[in-house]
């Protein structure tokens, strides 16, 4: 067995399930005057009108766009500046949507109460050092953003992540009615999303063994609901709420490794869905990984019944295409020539550093023809 010499653990979020929780949010929350950042649809719900009705007063901005670009957050700022100036005031800022909202929200409530762009605070010229009373709410299973202290931004077309203090939520509210409603594709993208963050965090070279367990129990929750999550069977979103929720959490301790780093630019550059970004090399990773870990990916295998770390690898790919997506990259726009600007621009992110083994530029890129 491996050793441990030192380990920290902080997750200040409360987190609060249940089936209908979402229409006493008010009394879960404590704060009557809210501004509310969400998706459009959320916004016309009768769900939402009626949860909404049990607020004092609310201000809702619901022109989210995916994969936020510090533009748009600086634009809802000065939104609800001029909102502020004609007498409306807000206690808290409550998220509602998927993860690029909730990490809107997230940055919208510290820059309230903070001066500057959010450029600047992406490229750490400045940091922030308050915010207000923030709750969010899911309504995918996927991205575990209600309990991460991460939030990604897209800055001059390429998405980078950023950390804060601040972006800890108060409370984050799962209430798994609100993902009944998700289409195939988003319960399949964000489903991917959760199992990448599962057993990323489980590698991680930052793994310790409370996000151990925690990544555990998630990965082997989402690969057993995940055919009847996109299917669309309630139990099953029931069951990927909970899982999804709990890899958030096992991963905003260790942080995720190469599938996401990778990930960002062939989001960004082809608008590849985020959790199906990071699905695309994750069968590639795990083999890779398993000739640098190979005690601990076999403790995975036997845990989640697999005979082998190869028929673990496969599962994910099969579960790929039960979504209906292609597992080649060439089938989503990418060309042949643009592998090395992929691999050089995946890089830059430091999380690919607590991957096992620490892949280079040239592993990146084989790991870019394999799947091409």
């Amino acid at each position: 067995m491996y050793s441990v010499n030192r380990f920290e653990l902080y997750n200040p979020v409360k987190v609060v399930y249940g089936k209908g929780e979402f229409e006493r949010s008010n009394e879960i929350f404590g704060i009557s005057n809210v501004l509310v950042v969400c998706d459009p649809y959320v916004s016309t719900s009768d769900y939402f009108k009626k949860a909404m009705s049990r607020y004092k007063s609310v201000f809702v901005f619901d022109k989210i766009l995916p994969n936020p670009p510090c533009e748009m957050v600086d634009e809802i700022i000065d939104i609800v500046n001029e909102s502020e100036k004609k007498g409306l005031k807000f206690e808290g800022v409550i998220g509602i949507g998927g993860g690029s909202t909730l990490d809107t929200t997230k940055a919208v409530s510290a820059l309230l109460l903070s001066d500057g762009k959010l450029s600047e605070y992406l490229e750490g010229k400045k940091k922030f050092e308050k915010r207000l009373p923030l709750m969010l709410i899911p309504t995918t299973s996927g991205t575990g953003s209600e309990v991460t202290n991460v939030g990604v931004y897209t800055l001059n077309g390429i998405k980078k992540p950023m950390t804060s203090p601040m972006f800890w939520a108060d409370i984050a509210l799962i209430d798994p009615v609100l993902t009944y409603s998700m289409p195939r594709r988003v319960a399949a993208t964000t489903g991917l999303d959760a199992l990448t963050h599962a057993i990323e965090s489980y590698w991680a070279t930052s793994t310790q063994p409370f996000t151990e367990g925690l990544a555990l129990r998630a990965t082997k929750m989402i690969l057993e609901s995940f055919r009847a999550t996109i299917d669309g069977e309630e139990w099953a979103r029931d069951e990927m709420s909970i899982a999804a929720n709990i890899a958030g959490i096992a991963f905003s301790q260790t942080r995720t490794t190469a599938a996401h780093a990778i990930s960002f630019p062939i989001t960004s550059f082809y608008n590849v869905e985020h959790g199906l970004a990071c699905a695309l090399t994750l069968p590639s990773l795990i083999r890779w990984t398993y000739e640098h870990i190979p005690q601990k990916m076999d403790e995975l295998v036997v845990y989640l019944n697999f005979k082998d770390i190869n028929d673990l690898a496969v599962r994910i790919e099969e579960l790929i295409e039960y979504a209906g997506f292609s597992l080649h990259l060439r089938d989503y726009g990418v060309k042949e020539d643009d592998l090395e600007r992929i691999a050089s621009v995946s890089m830059e992110a430091r999380i690919i550093d607590l991957t096992p083994g620490k892949p280079q530029y040239e592993d990146v890129l084989e790991f870019l023809r394999r799947i091409y």
